[in-house]
């Protein structure tokens, strides 16, 4: 018998092994066809996703040696991670970089740069392009898979192909996803699988026979080990869901007994913990609770307030750091949430039908995660109007995920999924009107989703250009910026407690940080998420004491600030200007470089 697919379209049935060559292939294409057709609607929301993301930042981020667009910001702080990671030692935990910053050291995952693509790529780096980023094939596959995941979410409450194709290409074009590209201090790859949210609220919410219990565990167990090589914000939202799962097994669907809840919790909070050892989120340095919990955090109107993203209305005020809880529904998504809305009033039986209790474990999960994301400061419109005492009692609570409203995203996607299951419910007998519904929300949602800054670009970055670099290839093992530039903790420079000066403007360690990658050698700075005080407290301190001894290195390339060149001088160093920046080295060194470097100031 032919797949209806074939059969609605007249295609013959694949060949067999016994058919002349010419008629294999087309037998193949038949079969992988008839394979994909089920996914045809997800299939073209991860289209959706791509367009989207092209729209907005262009195809040619994917062009892995075009890296002038990663190096600012946090972009450039990933680069740079995976950069030094290549020439880095196996070593465990994984992502393990003790030469980024030298020699305080630190992990892949204290540098945002998505360990788990990066451990799978270091082995090919000899092969790799000196010049090559992911960034932009990650977040690609992001958006694909995006709307792939969300169409998927959307045939659990529609059978409609069309209506599954539409929906997934709301979630796609959720203003929150398009906002950790292109948003004020929020370019994070890492953070742009919002797929990974989506992956576990399927799993807690698509049915489950009572065979394929097992099954069901073990991809939230999977899902949650890949989470924990993308960054802990997934995975923690992961966990929430995965035991909400867990919930529903044992008290809605009753196919779970308590014994394996208990167990099933058990492993899950057991995966999370062994994948942020194995991945180095917990390697020493990079654990330090941070500040800055409650003030980058989401506002009670998070769903519905745009934070100038909007093309048709202004929205609420919020507080400075409450970028991070921007949980926007758009436009779109809005009219969604009023017709369903609507659907509910007018016909209160056509939606009562509906499932919802199997949803209800999910729906706590995603209240308790937005609860966490509002802190312990609650706002409305950017003004405190509560106080919540309990993070005071446990403090490492809050300061572990100090930018707690990236939390909102769960209840942000479940709130998108209601409205369309509410939609497509009240109208099953209506399909066109469901779908034609939806497609006015998509072109809704398009049109007024605007990013209120310049998105993704190439940047005049400072490169250093230089042929002298090359005559200390071999001759220097490290670069060092004098004194160290270390931003850590999202963004605070490193004090005078620390022994280092603030000195240097926002992002000066990019240029000479790109010299010490190409020559393969150690970098005393870096721009990071965590980084242990101990540790670059004695980093800071041995090189101001080293300076003023006047003892210099002599395998060290100092990159040195204008207001530190007397200590350099008295140390009898060799200095000179190389790509605009003040390059010093010891004065007893006799090589093409230190050559290069007299010269330089003639």
């Amino acid at each position: 018998m032919l797949p209806p697919v074939l059969a609605a379209t007249g295609e013959r049935a694949a060949p067999g092994d016994d058919a002349p060559p010419e008629e294999r292939g087309g037998g193949r294409v038949a079969r992988w066809l008839a394979r994909a057709a089920p996914h045809a609607p997800a299939i073209a929301a991860a289209v959706a996703g791509l367009a989207w993301l092209f729209h907005h930042v262009g195809a040619s981020i994917l062009v892995p040696t075009r890296i002038a667009w990663v190096m600012a910001g946090d972009w450039a702080a990933g680069y740079l991670g995976w950069a030094f990671f290549r020439d880095a030692p196996f070593a465990l935990p994984l992502g393990t970089n003790p030469g980024y910053p030298y020699p305080v050291g630190s992990t892949v995952a204290a540098s945002d740069s998505i360990p788990i693509v990066a451990i799978l790529l270091r082995p090919l780096s000899g092969v790799l392009p000196d010049d090559f980023q992911f960034i932009g094939a990650w977040l690609a596959i992001a958006f694909a898979l995006q709307g792939f995941v969300g169409a998927k979410l959307v045939k659990l409450v529609t059978p409609s192909a069309l209506a599954q194709a539409l929906g997934g290409a709301l979630f796609a074009v959720a203003p929150p996803l398009i906002h950790r590209v292109v948003g004020p201090n929020t370019g994070h790859a890492s953070l742009s699988a919002h797929w990974l949210v989506l992956a576990f609220l399927w799993l807690a919410l698509a049915p489950v026979e009572p065979g394929r219990v097992r099954p069901r565990l073990a991809a939230a167990g999977a899902l949650l080990a890949v989470a924990s090589g993308v960054h802990p914000y997934h995975l923690a939202a992961g966990v929430a869901i995965s035991l909400a799962l867990i919930l529903r097994l044992r008290l809605v669907d009753r196919v779970l007994g308590w014994r394996g809840a208990a167990a099933g919790a058990a492993g899950v909070l057991a995966i999370a913990a062994a994948g942020l050892w194995l991945f180095g989120y917990l390697a020493s340095g990079t654990a330090t609770p941070t500040a800055g919990f409650g003030s980058y955090s989401a506002d009670l109107l998070f769903l519905v307030n745009p934070i100038h993203w909007s093309r048709l209305w202004r929205g609420f005020a919020f507080g400075r750091g409450q970028y991070e809880g921007f949980g926007y529904l758009g436009a779109g998504g809005l009219a969604l949430v009023a017709a369903a809305a609507v659907a509910l009033a007018v016909r209160p039986r056509a939606v009562s039908g509906a499932r919802w209790r199997a949803a209800l474990p999910a729906l706590g999960a995603a209240l308790v995660l937005a609860a966490y994301a509002l802190s312990d400061t609650i706002t409305v419109a950017g003004r405190k109007v509560a106080h919540v005492p309990v993070y005071d009692w446990i403090p490492f609570v809050g300061s572990t995920f100090r930018s707690s409203g990236r939390f909102v995203w769960s209840l942000h996607y479940l709130v998108l999924l209601a409205a369309i299951a509410a939609l497509a419910r009240a109208g099953r007998q209506r399909p066109i009107a469901v779908a034609a519904g939806l497609a006015a929300a998509l072109a809704l949602q398009a049109l007024d989703v605007r990013p209120p800054i310049p998105i993704v670009r190439d940047r005049d970055w400072g490169r250093p250009r230089s042929d002298v670099w090359e005559t200390a290839r071999g001759a220097y093992r490290h670069v060092a910026m004098v004194p160290p530039y270390l931003v850590a903790n999202g963004g605070q420079v490193a004090p005078e407690p620390w022994g280092c000066d603030r000195v240097w403007t926002w992002d000066a360690q990019v240029p000479p940080a790109d010299v010490a990658r190409r020559l393969s050698a150690t970098f005393n700075s870096g721009y990071l998420g965590r980084l242990e005080a101990g540790p670059a407290v004695a980093s800071c301190v041995e090189q101001r004491a080293a300076l003023a001894a006047g003892r210099l290195d002599p395998e060290t390339i100092h990159v040195v600030h204008p207001r530190y060149l007397p200590l350099l001088a008295a140390a009898r160093a060799t200095c000179g200007i190389v790509d605009a920046l003040l390059v010093c080295v010891d004065g007893a060194r006799r090589d093409p470089f230190s050559d290069a470097l007299r010269r330089s100031l003639r």
